[in-house]
């Protein structure tokens, strides 16, 4: 009735639809990602770091 005379549109409800896949696993696959990151270069620098004290014993 009071519908053309409004100043605004009016919005449409949105209906909240759980997603197939959720966020919380695509964190927790970035989370685990970024520690193997960490961890491999925690490795690569103490066997580097290792390789490098045996080359200044000789």
């Amino acid at each position: 009735m009071n519908g053309r005379n409004r100043k605004y549109a009016r919005t449409t409800k949105k209906c909240q639809q759980l997603p197939d896949i959720s966020e919380d696993t695509e964190f927790s696959l970035s989370t685990t990602m970024a520690l193997g990151i960490v961890g491999g270069a925690f490795l690569i620098g103490m066997v580097s770091g290792t390789l490098v004290s045996m080359c200044k014993r000789i």
